[in-house]
């Protein structure tokens, strides 16, 4: 190894550790606004006797199960506070072990902005707001326009009092941008199927 390359490799290292730090505090940023509300419908957990309903007109799963005959009058936002605490948690292990770096940020934090409102109950539209902004920005820098449509699509059923039906563009968003994330780097072939872990990871 040339000598240069040994002195390269200390500021190697310390950039790789500021664009993690930058990775997490936009992540954290993001994930402040479903924090806040939490924080609003958190009381409502609290009392007791009073009805939880699991949705309150926003694009999200529990939209289409609120809309169930079978289902929608069932016990379940302590569930879905659960499932959406569990993906927290595993979102934060995954971007933990693998900090998103340059392309990689805006998607994952537009991820977040989905994953969050998408699976905790009691969620209003505008709750969606900063997944739309963001959806835009991605289809603009990366241009990436069906994530947007879909995204600005299922915000704009929701506004229009059709919650359960802006669910399915919303959730199909959800899952494009996380299948960009975890999909395996390449298949058998060498073949990249994952946009932001380059082959070989």
């Amino acid at each position: 190894m040339p000598p240069s390359s040994l002195f390269q490799l200390p500021t190697g290292f310390v950039a790789a550790r500021d664009a993690s730090r930058r990775a997490w505090l936009v992540l954290t940023i993001v994930a402040l606004i479903p924090g806040f509300a939490v924080a609003r419908i958190f009381p409502h957990f609290l009392s007791i006797g009073t009805a939880q309903s699991l949705s309150c007109g926003a694009p999200n799963i529990w939209a289409i199960v609120q809309a169930l005959p079978w289902i929608g009058d069932l016990p379940l936002a302590g569930l879905a506070m659960a499932s959406a605490v569990g993906a927290a948690a595993w979102l934060a292990a995954h971007f933990s072990a693998k900090p998103p770096r340059g392309d990689a940020l805006l998607p994952a934090a537009l991820l977040v902005a989905l994953a969050l409102p998408g699976l905790l109950p009691q969620m209003r539209p505008n709750d969606f707001l900063l997944a739309v902004i963001l959806g835009m920005v991605l289809a603009i820098r990366q241009r990436r326009p069906i994530i947007a449509a879909l995204v600005v699509g299922g915000y704009s059923l929701a506004i229009a009092g059709h919650g359960w039906l802006g669910a399915l563009p919303m959730i199909a968003a959800t899952l494009i941008v996380a299948r960009a994330f975890f999909a395996s780097p390449a298949n058998d072939n060498g073949l990249s199927l994952n946009h932001y872990m380059p082959y070989p990871a």
